[in-house]
């Protein structure tokens, strides 16, 4: 028991030769503040419009599809006619200049303009249409219409821009009349579930059914041979791939290419 005492004071001074540092208020809170984060943690977000497409889109144009275009109330997304895949779209592009961009070829801009005599043909009533501001699609919408205005909604991408798509696919055209955009794969395909890169073929057109509330289903897809074959007028060229290089084929300016769609 006599060594009880210097035991207890081999301790004691041990203990406070190496005093525990006082806690700052952000230490002492860091477990707490790890929690918040964590149970503030986003959900994820997935940028596709549930039901917005079925597995499968239904393909071709018949007579019922026909009469109800001819009531309105729908929404006609053309990916731009066929282009010339020589040509490409150089990193930072200005709209303005078609030098630096991807073009229609030829025949995209026959097939243009088939399409647009199809829909008249059939008297299939529009609101207005609008064009993506690359020339590509300004062009398809000049062949196929005639008049038409530009948006950035159907270009530019990012979350701000996808959202105003969804929408705009979700809102109804003005009563009794479709409303026509003529826009890119790339920025349709995170809003249409089910829908894979290049399935819509240029030229090409989804037939939304808005639903409001940023909501809609797509109906049909329709290429200008279908137009051609349900207008009973000539059909456009044979699909062609004019400049000699391949949708897949790299760029060999050393430019960057920063869409292909």
């Amino acid at each position: 028991m006599r060594f009880l005492p210097v035991i207890l004071f081999f301790v004691a001074t041990s203990a406070s030769a190496e005093p525990t540092k006082p806690l700052t208020p952000a230490e002492s809170c860091i477990g707490v503040q790890l929690a918040e984060n964590a149970a503030r943690a986003p959900k994820k977000i997935t940028p596709a419009v549930p039901n917005a497409a079925a597995a499968t889109i239904p393909t071709g144009g018949d007579q019922a599809l026909v009469d109800e275009l001819k009531k309105g109330g729908y929404i006609l997304y053309f990916r731009h006619a066929l282009t010339n895949w020589s040509e490409k779209d150089v990193e930072d592009p200005t709209l303005s200049d078609r030098s630096k961009q991807r073009n229609l070829s030829e025949a995209g801009q026959r097939d243009a303009s088939s399409i647009g005599q199809a829909i008249k043909v059939l008297e299939i009533p529009i609101e207005k249409v609008l064009a993506s501001p690359m020339w590509r699609c300004r062009d398809t919408a000049q062949f196929a219409f005639g008049e038409y205005d530009t948006t950035g909604i159907l270009f530019w991408k990012g979350p701000t821009f996808r959202d105003a798509r969804i929408k705009l696919l979700g809102t109804a055209p003005a009563s009794g009349k479709n409303l026509i955009l003529v826009g890119h794969q790339d920025q349709l395909i995170p809003i249409i579930p089910g829908l894979k890169r290049d399935q819509l073929a240029e030229g090409d057109v989804l037939v939304i059914k808005p639903e409001g509330k940023g909501k809609y289903k797509v109906v049909r897809q329709v290429t200008p041979f279908d137009w051609a074959k349900l207008a009973d007028i000539v059909p456009p060229s044979p699909l062609e791939n004019e400049g000699g290089a391949t949708p897949s084929a790299q760029d060999s300016t050393g430019s960057k290419v920063i869409e292909k769609n």
